[in-house]
């Protein structure tokens, strides 16, 4: 489920059940399918912040530009998936995970390329990977620190000078957020005065603390514009967006010479290859693993743990694969409980239940049913219609939030226990998965192309076969294998038998049944 957000084959439970030493192959396998390169951009996205999903954060289209139509969903998710495409592509290809900071190419559709200048020879909804050297704002090769759309969420407005732009960089790369610095601010500085905060954040010890490592990262950034305001935009690509002319603002707004750290970095390739040397970027992508792949804060994983994953994946040619294997395999992540003696080490890693997250229930219940949880909303945002989206991905008109996730501004740390507004977006979800799969099962002929209900037809009453396909149901939705006469199976079957004398209707019998299966605490929990 960490790894796919799909549930495992009874095949693969079977397997590992007679011998778990075939586990690592399989974990390999879930390592190579696209269900992984999507929870790559999930995690990622919760370190970068990027899916916002709002008109502030939407262009909108210009009659007569190279982008002139689109939903307000599909621009949206287009914007964001720009540098987590990046990111995917490293990772799946199992090359350097470095490469996300020095990486010369980048992905486009046909919106993120006309919106940003990007070459393009598409169909408009495919993927291609291009290049930012080749557009019409060549920019050094930085991999992600070189995407447009990474400074277009992160903007930096009147004075900041590019500071929260360089925290955002070293909060999701490094795991340093200046923000949670242990620094007590001088509360007596006029911060309506320019001068007096350019001065401040030099001499005045409070402030150096941070600025003295931070503002020449921030002075790496000019080329970038601050801000782009949006109602303004009249034709597309958006031009003047990255300059190199710009880059030595710095000599104007902070003074501090571009760096990093005490190192020089003149340029956004020597910035990226020198966070790719840091030690704390191997440490914070085993960290950004761990914690998601657990749903745990980074700070309270074992260190001895941290500090092994750190080690794994450096000798691993910093794979991003072998670190997610590391971590899944790991006695650290296995471990379900400590008994009463245990060590306090021991109970410190251990990681117990976890919460299905919104993108994980998405891709799970399709995975079960076949069914799109989506919704096509005629309502305008940013003078587009919302258009068709995935109601656990969205927040526009979906709930995302509401299931536990984050909208990446206003809410960026996920939910990982149920409250009411989970419990009912999961009770809403399984009712109409339950009657959509029993539907279209039994409108296929052959059972062997079915879902889930492989063993049963649409007039199938008798006790014996309703409970053996059951079983199959509590083996693939809840990943147990219960006996026919469990008292498991029981339960499932008393609200079966009881809806079918109701109704005299097996499909309805089915669709309350399946329903009730996929709101249980097992399918909210893993």
């Amino acid at each position: 489920m960490v790894l796919r957000g799909v549930r495992p084959a009874p095949a693969e439970l079977l397997q590992v059940a007679e011998d778990p030493s075939r586990l690592p192959a399989i974990v390999d396998q879930y390592l190579s399918t696209p269900e992984f390169g999507a929870t790559i951009k999930d995690l990622h996205n919760e370190a970068l912040w990027l899916r916002t999903n709002q008109a502030n954060f939407t262009f909108r289209p210009v009659a007569g530009t190279g982008f002139a139509s689109g939903t307000f969903q599909h621009v949206s998710e287009s914007l964001s998936e720009e540098p987590l495409r990046l990111i995917e592509d490293v990772v799946m290809n199992d090359r350097p995970y470095s490469e996300i900071v020095t990486a010369n190419y980048t992905f486009a559709n046909g919106v993120v390329a006309a919106i940003w200048g990007l070459p393009y020879t598409g169909d408009g909804q495919q993927w291609q990977k291009t290049s930012w050297q080749s557009a019409g704002e060549p920019r050094p090769a930085a991999g992600i620190l070189a995407s447009s759309e990474l400074y277009f969420r992160h903007r930096s407005a009147g004075a900041n000078y590019h500071r929260g732009r360089a925290n955002a960089i070293t909060r999701s790369l490094l795991c340093h957020d200046y923000l949670a610095a242990d620094i007590v601010v001088d509360t007596s500085i006029d911060l309506s005065d320019p001068d007096i905060v350019a001065n401040a954040v030099v001499a005045n010890p409070s402030c150096a603390g941070c600025h003295q490592t931070l503002d020449p990262i921030g002075s790496v950034l000019p080329g970038f514009r601050g801000n782009i305001n949006l109602a303004n935009l009249t034709a597309y690509p958006v031009t003047n967006w990255y300059a190199p002319a710009r880059e030595n603002q710095w000599r104007t707004t902070t003074k501090r010479p571009p760096g990093f750290y005490g190192v020089p970095a003149p340029k956004l390739d020597s910035l990226g290859k020198l966070i790719a040397e840091d030690p704390r970027f191997a440490r914070c992508a085993a960290q950004r693993f761990a914690a998601y792949f657990t749903q745990r804060q980074a700070e309270d994983l074992p260190v001895k743990w941290i500090s092994s994953l750190t080690d794994t994946f450096t000798a691993q040619g910093k794979s991003a694969k072998a670190l997610a294997k590391a971590v899944v395999l790991s006695d650290e992540f296995r471990t379900s409980h400590a008994k009463a003696d245990a060590a306090v080490e021991l109970a410190d890693s251990v990681v117990g239940l976890q919460k299905v997250r919104p993108e994980q229930l998405d891709r799970m219940i399709f995975d079960l049913t076949g069914y799109r949880w989506q919704h096509e909303s005629a309502t305008r945002v940013a003078g587009m219609t919302v258009g068709t989206a995935s109601l656990l991905q969205s927040d526009a008109i979906g709930f995302r939030v509401l299931a536990g996730g984050i909208d990446s501004y206003f809410v960026t740390l996920p939910s990982h226990t149920y409250n009411a507004t989970s419990s009912l977006v999961l009770r809403r979800l399984a009712g109409e998965a339950a009657g959509f799969v029993v539907d279209a099962d039994f409108a296929k002929p052959g059972r062997a192309t079915r879902k889930l209900l492989s063993k049963v037809d649409a007039t199938t009453s008798a006790e014996s076969d309703i409970r053996a396909q059951l079983v199959d149901l509590h083996v693939r939705i809840y990943g147990t294998v219960d006996a026919a006469a469990s008292p498991e199976i029981d339960q499932s079957y008393g609200l079966f038998a009881e809806t079918l004398a109701a109704t005299s209707s097996v499909p309805h019998a089915w669709k309350t049944t399946l329903a009730a299966m996929l709101q249980d605490v097992r399918v909210a929990y893993f």
